[in-house]
């Protein structure tokens, strides 16, 4: 949706607010309007009041590459007989805030509609720039409201970085947080469209409410010549809402903004304030930045002159002593020529990661790389050591072993050499990946990824952790070795590997 109004002179994003019936779309759309006295559109409601069609508002605030940025928010109706018109809203959308009613008995629903938008995003982006989400999770005041830990736990089941922010859109609580969240989303997005030279361009490129009913009905959707009424919500002292959230951004660019208060000497880890145009992916990475802001972030230095954060976080963050830089130009250059490296090596390294550049409390600016904590081979062979029947310990070292090779020969056609072992390399859903940290220097030539061989690495991974159990059950092992199917993958390498270790004693 995203275009340049050359006319005007502005960048129009459009805001769509997704969600269950209701579940508090509405409430929400009209108590942001409330905050920026702004008014709504709404082309028609049923008996009890909710959506047919869509509610819109407009607001216009902060300047972007140049432009004035126009946001169009709009409501999309949630009832199930008016699916179509709810995946028709959202094929435009840049961003889509969900509002979720988080409430025991409504939960269910609010993951079925969330997961529906996945799959509805997933079909229209393809291999584009993706479109971001946050997770109002709406009614916290209600005592059976579903705590924040399980839904983050449920997202985290279904491998969706999704940045969530609580609301109770009936006294105004968490609108602002989750809309100034959306409007950064959006912005990330405009700014990746525009590297891409994708966004599109076009004059006299506003519309309104009018204009997108018409659009609707022209497409064949069925319904009432419903009229736009026109409501407006009362002025609020917060009516510079979006002029205060750009200017934001634009101070956080700024090279001559007041330094940051120093009280440790260790650098400030980067948060949620992180300026579009700073983060890789755009989209995922500004989700990521956001689940990580409701842990508190101590850097502890590294032995190599680097820092560390995201103890308790369940993100390692992580950033290198020549990773500074003294204008934002030289650190973006450097974050593009590393995002690079990370998009190249896409097939071997784990998708739950991103590149930030922050805002250094020396006036610089530094790199730091977030990449999920996640359990590693290691910790599978730990878990395998602990089974006392000899057959499934030894099916359980073989897929380890197999796993280990098959990340060895994916590692092999990365751009940069990463290391292979049991702590670099984690078992994914369908297939093993790198779960390390990225090397710091990736913009000079990788060096060539020396050719090792498949038996030494296995006996050097295993043999250290096995030791102890082929001490005590080698007969039984190497029983169950010799009875095991010969038919899985790298069994020609495996089988032999694993039987001298077993007569050798480790």
């Amino acid at each position: 949706m995203a275009v340049i109004d050359s006319d005007a002179g502005e960048i129009v994003i459009r805001v769509v607010y997704d969600g269950p019936p209701e579940a508090g779309k509405t409430t929400s759309v009209r108590a942001l309007a409330g905050s920026l006295a702004q008014p709504t559109e709404t082309p028609g409601e049923d008996a009890g009041g909710r959506t047919l069609w869509f509610d819109w508002m407009e607001y216009v605030g902060g300047r972007f590459e140049g432009c004035r940025i126009r946001c169009q928010i709009v409501s999309v109706p949630g009832q199930r007989e008016l699916g179509e018109r709810r995946r028709r809203l959202l094929e435009h959308a840049d961003v889509v805030v969900f509002v979720g009613d988080s409430s025991t008995a409504a939960y269910p629903q609010t993951i079925e509609y969330l997961l529906e938008l996945r799959t509805i995003l997933a079909a229209r982006v393809g291999g584009g720039v993706g479109v971001g989400v946050v997770l109002q999770a709406n009614k916290r005041d209600l005592p059976d409201a579903v705590p924040l830990a399980a839904m983050r736990e449920r997202l985290g089941e279904a491998r969706w970085d999704v940045g969530v922010v609580e609301s109770v859109a009936a006294d105004g609580t968490g609108i602002r947080e989750a809309f100034v969240y959306a409007v950064r989303l959006a912005l990330d997005r405009v700014r990746e469209l525009m590297s891409r030279r994708e966004l599109a361009e076009g004059a006299g490129a506003r519309t309104g409410a009018e204009d997108l009913l018409a659009a609707l009905r022209a497409g064949g959707d069925p319904g009432a010549r419903d009229a736009v009424v026109v409501e407006r919500g009362p002025a609020s002292l917060a009516a510079e809402l979006l002029r205060e959230v750009m200017s934001c951004e634009q101070r956080s660019v700024d090279p001559l903004a007041e330094p940051r208060l120093v009280t440790t000497g260790a650098p400030r880890p980067p948060d949620a304030s992180v300026p579009s145009g700073a983060i890789w992916p755009p989209v995922e990475g500004r989700a990521i930045l956001h689940d990580m802001a409701t842990t508190p972030l101590a850097p502890r230095s590294l032995s190599n002159g680097g820092w560390a954060a995201g103890l308790g976080s369940g993100w390692r963050v992580v950033t290198g002593p020549a990773a500074t830089f003294p204008s934002l130009d030289e650190g973006r250059a450097a974050l593009i020529q590393w995002a690079r490296l990370h998009a190249a090596s896409a097939h071997a390294i784990s998708a739950h990661r991103c590149i930030v550049l922050a805002a250094d409390d020396a006036r610089g600016w530094r790199l730091w790389q977030i990449v999920r904590a996640e359990d590693s081979l290691r910790h599978v062979v730990e878990a395998a050591l602990r089974e006392p029947r000899c057959e499934v310990l030894i099916e359980r070292l073989c897929q380890v072993a197999q796993q280990l090779l098959d990340a060895d020969r994916q590692l092999a056609r990365a751009p940069v050499s990463l290391p292979c072992n049991l702590d670099t390399i984690g078992p994914a859903e369908t297939r093993p990946v790198y779960i390390g940290m990225m090397p710091e220097d990736g913009g000079g030539a990788p060096a060539p990824r020396l050719e090792v061989d498949a038996a030494r690495l296995l006996r050097t991974q295993l043999a250290p952790m096995v030791a102890a159990d082929v001490a005590e059950r080698r007969g039984d092992l190497g029983r169950a070795l010799a009875s095991l199917p010969r038919s899985f993958q790298h069994a020609e390498t495996i089988v032999p590997t694993l039987a001298a270790m077993l007569a050798d004693g480790a």
